[in-house]
């Protein structure tokens, strides 16, 4: 059983307080929404979850069980999913994942990482560099390394971004399998039907 919570979290930058007293409680099996404005913290909140950027005050816990995950460890159990997030476009889809399977000592990872890949349907891309596709691919590329080690927290940054109707339709299916299988799933977005499709949903304006 998974569990992260957040207690009292304020984040400011300077004067500029983009949330304070925000406490939530998310569980495997319902999805949480995470709606606001542009630029009104979104984004800095899904940060702070992953592990990425610490709060001003108050604190997040992610349990496993019993156990609680240590702040520096937090990074290790999430999948993240945002436009913002890099990837190494002199590699392939397949050398991206190698890079991060060797980088989380993951051992006999080539049938895992075949797999990811027809998941997000860039089987047939996996060995063209990542620099040659189009901006929805990449969004498919960042669902994958988000999935490949199967994560217990799947945190969602507009998740739709750049995607066609057949790409919005495979998150669609990623959120809704990864809710099955008991991931505890957070969606960040300002999109009023994104926002509606979840089981809860929060306005990080409400905490200012």
């Amino acid at each position: 059983m998974y569990q992260l919570r957040t207690e009292n979290i304020g984040k400011r930058f300077g004067r500029r307080v983009l949330f304070r007293r925000l406490s939530i409680e998310a569980r495997p099996e319902r999805t949480l929404a995470i709606t606001g404005s542009n630029g009104s913290g979104k984004s800095t909140l899904i940060r702070i979850l992953a592990g990425v950027m610490r709060p001003t005050r108050g604190a997040v816990h992610l349990s496993i069980g019993n156990r609680e995950i240590s702040e520096e460890e937090r990074p290790m159990y999430v999948g993240l999913v945002a436009p913002y997030l890099n990837l190494y476009d002199a590699f392939t889809p397949r050398e991206n994942l190698r890079f991060v399977a060797k980088a989380r000592r993951i051992r006999a990872f080539q049938d895992r990482i075949s797999g990811v890949l027809e998941k997000v349907d860039l089987s047939e891309r996996a060995d063209d560099p990542v620099g040659t596709f189009s901006s929805g691919m990449k969004q498919r590329l960042r669902f994958a390394f988000a999935l490949f080690t199967e994560p217990p927290l799947l945190l969602l940054d507009e998740p739709f971004a750049n995607l066609d109707a057949s790409g919005v339709r495979l998150v669609r299916a990623i959120i809704h399998q990864a809710k099955g299988a008991g991931q505890i799933v957070i969606v960040a977005t300002n999109n009023v039907d994104e926002a509606a499709s979840c089981d809860d949903s929060i306005c990080i304006e409400d905490f200012r």
